[in-house]
């Protein structure tokens, strides 16, 4: 199996060096600097108009189908930091856009799944699915109506503090938002408002030994109004306020002796994005979000820990070159015993180098740091990775990398190390 997967993985290298010439210089005016050499669009970027990624036309619609076929090798599934085990997971991850191309309103469906089979430890089997439409109604020259619905059926990773360790199958839950927006172009400024509403249910789950798990204390409703307010005076060049009121309600967290988490809060938000001469991406936002929690034993969320930073700089010092540098500072709410929230800082370094015309390599470093408010816990994560994608044909490309992860946790049952290995095939049009 070794060599099966290192030969899988070295082919498309070898035969990238033997059939492939190397990237060619190209027009200036037609590479995609705003965004990194991994993200350009293929006919721009890779191999021109010969490998657009395509789509069906029927009459007024386009139809995009996309095929993705993992197989990953994972050095510690349960993510535990004694008595690892390992297994290979096979993941079958299809999705459809249906997208209308008219000359004026416009809307999108997607639809997908993300199934995986692990090869010994059949239990930890999922099947994730997702729908999602997103409708814009042009009412006049400059104002928009939007409505966003998505649907999304998902598992919760045995990495993440959320997992309920004593379950013998992974957690379950379903997602449903809607959202109403209405926004107005008034020259170099605009104005938006939107509603949004999201109901969270988990399943039950078995538990090892036997018996079931009731995980409905965890069921909420989020409910958000927000207001937006941005500032264009230039294509590469924008800026926006954005103020919203935040609302969560639990269905019964006490019922298992649980503290009341029902909470709600605001939040304010200033953000900016400057392209600089093709070679700089800068993207920055400042934050606060405070929270009040219905229970008193529950520490609310203010002062410097509401406080919220993101930043992101895309450094294109080649053509073919990327690097991207990104920060996080956010908090959420979490189900963890004793914590109301996890104020979590995200570091994050990537470079992308297209290396041939249809090969282009990838590797990274990340840092995350989680405090649990009011609790003892913090976690360490950090991480490493390296990969690579190569394009076979207009219709099919590949992709390997290797990743590292660790976990340094005050909580000595927390702590983990993760050895990854993937190999990717992506079929499309």
């Amino acid at each position: 199996m070794r060599a099966l997967t290192t030969a899988l993985v070295a082919s498309p290298i070898l035969g990238a060096f033997i059939a492939t010439p190397l990237a060619r210089a190209q027009d200036p005016s037609q590479i995609a600097y705003n965004i990194s050499v991994g993200q350009r669009p293929f006919e721009t970027q890779r191999l021109l108009d010969a490998y657009d990624i395509g789509s069906a036309r029927l009459g007024a619609w386009l139809l995009t189908p996309v095929l993705q076929l993992t197989e990953t090798s994972n050095s510690n599934i349960f993510a535990t930091a004694d008595n690892e085990i390992d297994d290979f997971i096979t993941s079958i991850r299809p999705e459809v856009e249906l997208e209308s191309d008219w000359n004026r309103h416009q809307t999108l469906f997607k639809i997908g799944a993300d199934s995986g089979l692990y090869r010994d430890n059949s239990d930890e089997n999922y099947n994730d699915y997702h729908f999602s439409n997103r409708t814009r109604l042009d009412i006049s020259h400059g104002t928009r109506l939007t409505a966003d619905l998505r649907y999304r059926h998902a598992h919760t990773p045995r990495s993440s503090a959320e997992n309920v360790g004593a379950a013998a199958e992974p957690l379950e839950f379903d997602q449903r938002t809607a959202a109403l927006g209405l926004k107005r172009s008034l020259g170099i400024f605009t104005a938006g408002i939107t509603g949004e509403i999201e109901r969270v249910t988990y399943s039950k789950s078995n538990a090892i030994g036997g018996g079931t798990i009731d995980n409905s204390d965890r069921d909420r409703t989020e409910t958000r109004i927000s207001t937006r307010l941005g500032y264009e005076p230039f294509a590469e060049s924008t800026a926006y306020l954005e103020i919203s009121l935040n609302d969560v309600d639990y269905d019964d967290p006490t019922k298992l002796g649980d503290p009341n988490r029902d909470n709600s809060g605001f939040t304010i938000d200033l953000g900016a994005k400057k392209i600089i001469s093709n070679l700089w991406v800068i993207d920055v936002g400042l934050g606060y979000h405070p929270r009040d929690f219905a229970n008193s034993d529950l520490d609310d969320i203010s002062g410097t820990q509401a406080l919220t930073l993101r930043g992101e700089a895309l450094w294109n010092p080649t053509a073919l070159t990327s690097v991207i540098g990104s920060l996080r500072r956010q908090t959420y709410e979490t189900t963890v015993q004793n914590a109301s929230a996890v104020v979590n800082t995200f570091l994050a370094l990537n470079v992308e180098h297209q290396l041939l015309r249809s090969l282009t390599l990838n590797a990274g470093l990340n840092y995350s740091d989680s405090d649990f408010v009011g609790s003892a816990r913090t976690d360490r994560d950090s991480g490493v990775s390296a990969g690579l994608e190569y394009v076979l044909t207009r219709f099919i490309s590949l992709r390997a990398d290797v990743r590292y992860r660790q976990r340094d946790s005050s909580l000595d049952s927390a702590d983990y190390d993760q050895h990854l290995a993937e190999i990717g095939l992506r079929l499309s049009l």
